[in-house]
């Protein structure tokens, strides 16, 4: 993989800003974790993502079989330690990387944008590359995700051009290229947030996949962590 020291820098720095916030805390703040439980319908002691109007461009959904593999691994190592608790975690192959957001959930929905993010997703030229996924952290508001970094800037060099020949999409698009996993819904006791910090460690020390990425996606989400939704454009990566 061809590292750029500088890119890859200045993401592990910030996801660590990010990170490291919970490092001191004995517990989960019901209050922190209010705007995640705020993405679910809790019913029959099960939580299911909100319903949603979403246009997104994405890689994944599916990720490959040895990948999706990889990652169920990891995530019923958080289920054994979990169990007990309220936590969602993404179904393995509706996991994603994010590249930009067309339309978020409050926003009126312009399908001008919708019919130039086709045109110009279609006609772009760009390589397929390596998504290095290094690590994995829990956030203070209970998201879990896997800190990842793109191969030359890809993701961003793409989230950029987005951005530039999009007119009128949202101002606010992500700064990082990470895969959300998960969510923590409550309180999970002091005993237990020690032996979850423990697992957190020990898989983000050993944590190093090189994911090829060769296609993206233009997606209608209709439910939260694409439990529901429609594929608008494939693109397949030269």
């Amino acid at each position: 993989m061809n590292l750029d020291q500088e890119h890859y820098s200045y993401l592990k720095n910030s996801y660590e800003v990010v990170g490291k916030k919970i490092l001191n805390k004995k517990d989960f703040n019901p209050i922190d974790l209010q705007s995640s439980n705020a993405l679910f319908h809790y019913d029959n002691n099960s939580f299911t993502p909100i319903e949603v109007d979403v246009y997104a461009v994405l890689s994944g959904i599916s990720f490959n079989k040895s990948f999706i593999e990889f990652i169920e691994t990891i995530q019923q190592k958080l289920l054994n330690t979990l169990k007990g608790n309220s936590f969602y975690l993404v179904e393995s192959y509706n996991l994603g990387v994010e590249y930009a957001i067309l339309k978020w959930p409050d926003d009126s929905l312009d399908t001008n944008i919708i019919d130039e993010a086709k045109n110009f997703l279609s006609g772009v030229r760009f390589n397929s590359f390596y998504l290095k996924i290094f690590g994995i952290q829990i956030h203070l508001d209970g998201c879990i995700v896997l800190k990842c970094y793109d191969e030359n800037r890809s993701i961003f060099r793409l989230r950029d051009q987005i951005v530039s020949n999009l007119k009128n999409i949202p101002v606010k698009q992500s700064s990082w290229a990470h895969i959300p996993l998960g969510r923590i819904l409550s309180p999970v006791g002091h005993n237990k947030m020690i032996k979850l910090k423990r697992l957190i460690n020990e898989i983000d020390y050993e944590l190093n996949y090189n994911l090829l990425i060769d296609s993206f996606h233009l997606v209608h989400e209709k439910q939260w962590y694409m439990k529901q939704k429609e594929y608008l454009l494939t693109k397949i990566l030269d």
